[in-house]
């Protein structure tokens, strides 16, 4: 005969092993009412979401804290972050996470060597903090290693690493609490890259400012830039989306445009942009050009990651293009075609493709070598590189189509 304790441990086993296996859905026993993803943030290698009842998830890689649960181990299944409430919005960086809660606020975590958790101290946390003096933010974005926010005044804050003049400020030296960038006063929202920062301005035009090797803030030159510049030639912009070395766009007509970095195909066009002689294959754009035109055509947002690119088009699917050597278009195989340009991966492609089975999306971001999407079922699909759980699967092992987080 069992003894209550033998009990005890097999009930607490059958709840543990409920919890690993639940999906991202959470439903109150009390009330019956259930919990679900209202968004999807990916940072280089772990991923979080936040929940309709105001509460955040992560999962993925954490070697610095950046799934916010006060522990430095990573998980294979979404954790809980420690102590939020009323979260609206999330944002992932290199190795660290911010949330915008409901009142303007904001709390970030993880890796905090360049300042970039904004709370005046260069020391990483494994649980949230609160960036000095932001208490009226209406869009968060973290990069590499920086962040920044976009004020309700139409101001741009940002902090952290400006080793590029991702800050903005007219300078290069970092900052561990908010500085404001230079000349903005009609910003909507803000998007940080690997070393670069572009905010989306309330007139439907972008301005883009720090690290420019790659063209990635779209002046029509290579050189860094301190104060934002204008992107050339863009207009009725409704979002934009800043990745590792380029730049997205989605504007008023469905159409998604991109500039920067083309090594991948991750700006969607010809490997062979412009020509100085030829032998010379140039895989970067200093300026905008139409991604994909020949399906991107009703984007309704686009999520520029390291190599790759996604976007959600009008009748739910995401379509991605770009490096594909994790799988991280979604479309089951890691062959690139179309053609590869001199020094492009066999692994890459300029044409998009659907991630499999993925449909009524309504939210995707694409990280270093991965993606996810949140469906309007609420559930999460995620699906590329999976070395540290950062697919939520429970498997750490790479998917080359779409698996739902646990």
């Amino acid at each position: 005969m069992r003894t209550v304790f033998a009990w005890i441990i097999i009930a607490l086993a059958a709840v543990a092993l409920f919890t690993a296996c639940a999906d991202i859905e959470k439903t109150d026993i009390v009330t019956g009412t259930s919990t679900r993803a209202v968004s999807v943030a990916l940072g280089d290698a772990h991923s979080c979401a936040p929940l309709s009842d105001g509460l955040a998830e992560c999962w993925g890689r954490n070697n610095i804290g950046q799934l916010g649960n006060t522990t430095p181990l990573q998980s294979l299944v979404p954790v809980e972050v420690a102590g939020l409430s009323s979260v609206v919005e999330m944002t992932g960086g290199g190795a660290h996470t911010c949330a915008r809660l409901s009142d303007g606020t904001l709390r970030c975590w993880g890796d905090n060597s360049s300042g970039q958790l904004g709370n005046a101290s260069n020391s990483s946390s494994t649980g949230p903090v609160a960036p000095i003096g932001i208490t009226s933010a209406v869009s968060v974005s973290a990069g590499g290693d920086h962040t920044c926010v976009a004020l309700q005044s139409g101001a741009v804050m940002c902090w952290g690493s400006n080793s590029s003049s991702q800050l903005g400020n007219g300078t290069t030296a970092n900052s561990s609490t908010p500085v404001q960038v230079s000349s903005i006063t009609n910003a909507a929202s803000v998007s940080a890259g690997g070393n670069h920062t572009c905010a989306l301005l309330s007139d439907g035009t972008a301005r883009c400012w720090g690290g420019n090797a790659f063209g990635q803030l779209g002046n029509g030159a290579i050189i860094n830039s301190s104060v934002p510049v204008a992107v050339q030639g863009l207009t009725g912009a409704t979002q934009v989306s800043a990745g590792a070395n380029h730049t997205c766009a989605v504007v008023s007509n469905g159409a998604v445009e991109c500039w920067g970095d083309n090594s991948g195909g991750q700006l969607g066009v010809s490997w062979t942009l412009i020509s100085l002689s030829p032998l010379v294959e140039i895989t970067v754009s200093t300026v905008p050009v139409t991604a994909a035109s020949s399906s991107i055509t009703t984007a309704a947002s686009v999520a520029a990651g390291g190599d790759h690119t996604c976007a959600i088009v009008a009748d739910g699917r995401v379509r991605c293009w770009g490096e594909n050597a994790f799988g991280q278009l979604g479309n089951g195989t890691t062959i690139g075609f179309d053609p590869p340009g001199i020094g492009a991966s066999s692994t890459s492609t300029i044409v998009p493709v659907s991630a499999s089975g993925v449909t009524n999306a309504t939210s995707v971001d694409a990280g270093l070598f991965h993606s996810c999407a949140r469906i309007n079922d609420a559930s999460v699909k995620c699906w590329g590189e999976n070395s540290y759980g950062q697919l939520g699967d429970g498997s750490g092992i790479d998917s080359l189509t779409p698996v739902s987080v646990e």
